[in-house]
């Protein structure tokens, strides 16, 4: 199975292209649309998406991820072998296989150069998706040795962020991205929240001099419509979200990367 996902969108052909080229060199394959709807150029919250959805796939599975700011230059395309879970990650290398590194650990990194598993030797230098990308993905799904595929590598790019913590009876965390509710995803595991607080605790968001107050509940329709909450998102770190509401809008958050705390109203 390979899991597709990218930047692209849906409004223009590259990603029918794409499938099209993987399924003419292995006919076979099983190939799901995640998510080509996303932030685009930005590899930091894509990092975080594809950690989440990652954890629901099936063992074995291959994860073609294609955020590319930068095709074309002299970054890597890459194949990365997990530890756990025999799962495959393709991508540039541009610190977006952080996160499913630290949580799979790393087999083995391997630079995609043998242009004899190219879709084209005369590759193009802007769809490295088509002609590199891809085409490894679906030669991995027919059983090609990922070392035939190019040279071993020793490290990948990663990036830095925020270690979710408590200190001082609150939980520091950051926002690393919003779904099309307006929800607010944090990095910071469920049971950090169930640590602290328990249901119905009135909590006191805070992030750049701001300050709101939000309920730790459960599920959406534990507060009004148009009350702030935090709970338990389903794939285990806590959400800021408005019932039936827009939490992004509400507080007027403009872009991920902010750090935030979580603390007890009555603290």
């Amino acid at each position: 199975m390979i899991a597709f996902f990218t930047d692209w969108g849906n409004d223009s052909y590259y990603v029918g292209v794409c499938k099209a080229v993987m399924k003419s060199i292995n006919k076979d394959v099983e190939i799901i649309d995640v998510l080509h709807e996303t932030k685009k150029f930005d590899p930091k919250v894509n990092a975080y998406i594809l950690h989440r959805f990652s954890k629901d796939f099936p063992e074995g599975t291959i994860f073609l991820s294609v955020i590319d700011a930068g095709v074309g230059s002299n970054r890597k395309p890459i194949i990365m072998k997990a530890k756990k879970r025999n799962f495959y990650f393709i991508a540039p290398d541009n610190g977006l296989l952080t996160l499913v590194a630290e949580e799979y650990g790393i087999d083995r990194l391997i630079e995609i150069s043998n242009e004899n598993y190219y879709f084209r030797k005369r590759y193009s230098t802007t769809f490295h998706g088509r002609d590199i990308f891809s085409p490894a993905a679906a030669y991995l799904s027919k059983g090609v040795p990922i070392e035939k595929l190019g040279n071993e590598i020793d490290i990948i790019n990663l990036f830095r962020y925020k270690t979710p913590e408590i200190k001082n009876e609150s939980i520091e965390g950051e926002v690393i991205f919003f779904d099309t509710f307006g929800n607010v995803q944090t990095n910071i595991p469920s049971e950090l929240g169930e640590t602290l607080f328990k249901k119905d605790d009135e909590v006191i968001v805070h992030f750049e001099n701001k300050k709101f107050k939000a309920y730790y509940e459960r599920v959406f329709s534990d507060v009004l419509p148009g009350e702030l909450l935090i709970h338990p998102e389903s794939s285990g770190f806590l959400e800021i979200a408005v019932n039936q509401g827009n939490a992004k809008e509400l507080l007027n958050l403009d872009s991920e990367g902010v750090e935030i705390v979580l603390k007890k109203e009555n603290y």
